[in-house]
């Protein structure tokens, strides 16, 4: 039940209505016996100042951030954490001491499903990422950590893949980095160890397959951040040409794993969220 000293917890982003972090999240509240409950928010650009004042003054204990907000939410904070600063771009804000701080547990998601779950191994590999948005920005930090070889990276918004290679560069990483055209994609698709779609694009059924069928072989991992559909035309694709696949499911779970324990202080449920997270 809600009470009047209910902590509200949100997420915010346009759409978002088709997120299941407030499944994950009030599990684990419940699970915990902790007096708080999560919502979803779905401000236009000009309302989002006011969102990030409700947290920073405490009125809302704290937010996850997604499309496309991730990198716009920045202006507003008053602390980066070095995660935040590294990556470029936030998914977690909460109140500090009077100020606003944003973190980014995107990253630490990432890293885990790909890496652990999925059993990719970056040495002497090479990626295709697709997307230079703010979850993009976090896939290409840990990729690049992880020392892979050597990294394609496209985004139909030339500016914004411009940005992010830029941000990248301003880190000693061995990665060789560069940006592609469209005209690219197939072609550094069909030679990449590791392609991932960081782009919405997948999540409605008229949406366009990302990349020629073609391009798959069974020698490939495929992840698109999408998880709603959890089978997307990219990943049914890779998958009939037998390449390891993964969708955005863990990656949220154990993003927002990380972003409870920050609010909270407490080991989070894992194990709790990520059922929720399935059976949603």
């Amino acid at each position: 039940m809600i009470f009047g000293n209910t902590k509200v917890y949100s997420v915010i982003g346009n759409p978002v209505k088709h997120s299941k972090s407030p499944v994950m999240h009030n599990a684990a509240f419940n699970a915990l016996g902790i007096n708080a409950c999560y919502v979803p928010l779905e401000p236009h650009s000009n309302d989002l100042s006011k969102i990030c004042s409700l947290i920073k003054t405490g009125v809302l204990s704290g937010s996850n951030v997604t499309i496309p907000f991730k990198e716009s939410v920045v202006e507003y904070v008053d602390v980066l954490t070095d995660e935040a600063s590294m990556i470029g771009s936030v998914n977690t804000l909460y109140p500090k001491n009077g100020k606003l701080v944003g973190d980014n547990t995107d990253g630490l998601g990432f890293k885990k499903s790909l890496f652990s779950d999925l059993g990719f191994n970056p040495e002497k590999k090479s990626a295709i990422i697709l997307g230079a948005g703010g979850a993009a920005k976090a896939v290409t930090a840990k990729l690049c950590q992880a020392e892979l070889e050597s990294l394609a990276i496209f985004d139909i918004d030339i500016d914004k893949a411009e940005e992010l290679l830029n941000h990248i560069s301003k880190f000693q990483y061995t990665t060789k980095v560069i940006l592609i055209k469209s005209e690219q994609v197939d072609e550094y698709s069909k030679s990449s160890n590791l392609i991932v779609n960081c782009t919405p694009i997948g999540m409605n059924e008229k949406d366009p397959l990302l990349v020629s069928p073609n391009v798959f072989s069974s020698k490939q991992f495929v992840y698109d951040l999408v998880y709603t559909p959890p089978m997307t035309k990219l990943l049914s694709s890779a998958k009939s040409a037998g390449a390891k696949i993964l969708n955005g499911m863990d990656m949220l779970a154990y993003q927002g794993a990380e972003s409870f324990s920050i609010w909270e202080g407490v080991k989070p449920p894992y194990e709790i969220m990520r059922k929720e997270l399935a059976n949603a």
